[in-house]
């Protein structure tokens, strides 16, 4: 029943991608910079936009002494790479640029300190609909993993609502175009509970 919610959301949500443009992240990467969590993290997980999604990228630019990771689909997980300049990259599975395991250095979910998590849509809780194949679930569910999750998102991806099963990891913050969705001040709201 959940999954089958899951799917004409994510059959929705394609449709809304179809009009909603893709606009500059750097509002988005902004508020990222501004969060005590950014200034804090020494090693942050980024991802490689698709066509549609915020870039995280603009944030290596203003990495200081902070370590990047991406991830890489490898079977049914995702490993963590740890990037540098001279890194290159592929094209993996699903046409998504990731770390060539021969010029990067493998990384454990443990080292990830702050985690930049995309999705197709997003709730005031921390809900978060990915694509379907539960590779970040999977991660940020590992006993290792012990950052920050935030979810990436433009501003019409944050919806009321979004089916989340028992699997389904939630985000600790979501930031969209210019502002900060904290699930914890939503959740001790009862008001906001709806």
């Amino acid at each position: 029943m959940i999954e089958a919610e899951k799917q004409r959301l994510r059959a929705r949500i394609r449709q809304l991608s179809n009009r909603n443009h893709a606009a500059d992240s750097s509002t988005i990467t902004g508020v990222i910079r501004g969060l005590r969590h950014w200034e804090s993290a020494r090693s942050v997980l980024l991802f490689a936009p698709i066509p549609g999604e915020p870039d995280p990228t603009g944030l290596l630019s203003v990495s200081g002494e902070k370590s990047f990771l991406f991830p890489r689909i490898e079977g049914d997980d995702l490993g963590l790479y740890r990037w540098e300049t001279e890194c290159r990259w592929i094209t993996g599975p699903y046409g998504i640029l990731e770390p060539d395991p021969a010029s990067w250095e493998r990384r454990s979910p443990g080292d990830v300190d702050l985690a930049v998590v995309p999705g197709m849509a997003f709730d005031p809780t921390g809900g978060r609909l990915g694509r379907g194949r539960g590779f970040y679930d999977r991660l940020l569910g590992d006993s290792r993993f012990r950052g920050i999750k935030l979810g990436l998102a433009w501003e019409w991806q944050l919806l009321p609502t979004v089916p989340c099963g028992k699997t389904d990891i939630r985000m600790d913050l979501v930031v969209t175009e210019g502002k900060l969705h904290d699930p914890a001040s939503v959740l001790d709201n009862p008001r906001e509970r709806g």
